[in-house]
């Protein structure tokens, strides 16, 4: 299933909430194709808000470097990130009450992987668990958990590995 099919069916779904395009706020130019299908057809989707795990694919706006988002730039935990592969992990997903966040990579050996940027073990080599190969598997693979689990957190997840890892070119 391509990217476009799948927001056509989540449009369908009432749990999901598919908010209209924004093409007013440009984006990174380094973005995988299946990411910028996604910012010209939606800007952003609601995912089972009043679940459990329902999390929001941020839009546009929010669309900025993951580490800028969670520790603000007057926070002395930014300066220890300067220079850090992790400037270009990107939020791509997030859900504040649980401080739950998902960022995607941009970097050129790593363009698109996600990777699990819950609060306290975002940046961590070795925490920093590659949840889905692309932005594409990712939706679909939130949707199908209907909000009920974070699915790379269950047993029978295939683990894909670490953000620190060598990449798979």
């Amino acid at each position: 299933m391509n990217i476009t099919e799948l927001i056509n069916l989540i449009k369908q779904d009432e749990n999901c909430e598919v908010r209209p395009a924004n093409k007013e706020i440009s984006l990174p130019t380094n973005i995988p194709n299946d990411l910028k299908e996604f910012y010209e057809l939606t800007d952003g989707i609601w995912l089972f808000e009043k679940k459990s795990f329902g999390i929001n694919i941020v839009g546009r706006k929010d669309f900025i470097p993951t580490s800028k988002r969670l520790y603000p730039a007057d926070d002395i935990m930014w300066d220890e990130l300067e220079g850090s592969v992790s400037n270009e992990w990107y939020l791509i997903a997030e859900t504040e009450q649980l401080s739950q966040y998902i960022s995607i990579d941009l970097t050129e050996e790593r363009l698109g992987q996600c990777y699990d940027s819950f609060y306290e073990i975002h940046t961590l080599e070795g925490d920093s668990e590659i949840v889905a190969k692309n932005f594409t598997e990712l939706l679909k693979n939130l949707y199908a958990n209907k909000g009920e689990h974070w699915y790379w957190l269950q047993d029978d997840f295939e683990k894909l590995g670490d953000a620190y890892d060598e990449p798979n070119i």
